[in-house]
């Protein structure tokens, strides 16, 4: 529920202190909490921040609502642990990933199963519009997909999970010896490996070279972050990825991030679903938006 979501949102402002840190923490951009608490302002009747300043702060209204909201937000999760215990929820879902998410949904599925011994998730993995289709089709019961934000309306939903910006991947021993060389420089000068061109990503990628205006040399395509993560640790090449959020790469010794200037485009996840879902749904993503607003 979106407005479960938007005090979800709220409550991490509290929490962190600033808007930026609530995006961050529940991979949002700026723009979208910024939206989401005019939302809720607009349903409060009232205005919740005082934005005098050059940054935006609580005021005393938005703090009187501080635990009305915690006790919204602990209902609605108490919610779904009770049904599911009055219903002693069994069965099982099959729910679809794209493999760079595989491994955050596999490890939330996991802490699942202590609340919930009888729930079987059985996890596929494929391409995002493989399995848009197979969700339409009921061969799936959700996904986890990458898709440009978009309006749904019943019996179609799309919520936005979390964002990945794209970033330059290179070698460490490339990134020592061209420290001060720019993204562009280092396009030019080592051979790249592309993200496939047909797919949403792949576009964009080629997007950002038509701005740097930068011709590399590309050597192989693929449409695997990890396959060409690993390629760039053997130092095959230099590439542009999305920068995975559940990948510690700052903390890879054999790779090295760097942004990429001006470039505003970031890979959208998402969950999808089509048509009336079972309970067991419900609780599986309850689960991922909770693991991304700890």
């Amino acid at each position: 529920m979106s407005e479960i979501r938007t005090l979800k949102t709220f409550l991490a402002i509290e929490k962190h202190g600033t808007m930026a840190a609530a995006a961050d923490r529940m991979a949002l951009t700026h723009a979208a909490v910024g939206a989401q608490m005019r939302t809720l302002e607009r349903l409060c009747q009232r205005q919740l921040f005082d934005r005098s300043g050059r940054s935006v702060q609580l005021n005393d209204a938005g703090r009187s609502i501080i635990e009305q909201a915690r006790a919204v937000v602990a209902a609605y999760d108490s919610l779904l642990r009770g049904v599911g215990d009055e219903l002693s929820i069994s069965g099982s879902v099959t729910i679809g990933s794209t493999a760079s998410s595989m491994g955050f949904l596999a490890a939330n599925v996991i802490r699942l199963r202590g609340a919930y011994p009888g729930l079987k998730v059985r996890l596929v993995h494929g391409i995002s519009g493989e399995l848009e289709r197979q969700v339409r089709a009921g061969e799936i019961d959700a996904a986890v997909i990458v898709s440009e934000p978009r309006t749904t309306t019943l019996p179609e939903s799309w919520e936005r999970l979390y964002d990945e910006p794209l970033v330059l991947l290179v070698n460490p021993l490339v990134a020592s010896a061209n420290a001060d060389a720019s993204v562009a420089a280092l396009l030019r000068r080592y051979p790249f490996i592309s993200f496939e061109a047909s797919t949403l990503t792949g576009m964009h990628v080629a997007s950002v070279l038509r701005r740097l205006r930068v011709e590399v040399d590309s050597i192989l395509e693929m449409n695997s972050i990890a396959s060409i993560a690993d390629l760039v640790r053997q130092n095959v090449g230099v590439s542009i990825v999305p920068r995975l959020r559940h990948a510690a790469w700052e903390e890879d010794p054999l790779l090295s991030v760097r942004p990429l200037p001006g470039t505003a485009w970031r890979r959208h996840v998402g969950w999808y679903e089509f048509g009336r879902q079972p309970l067991a749904t419900a609780i599986v993503k309850n689960q991922l938006l909770t693991a991304l607003a700890e």
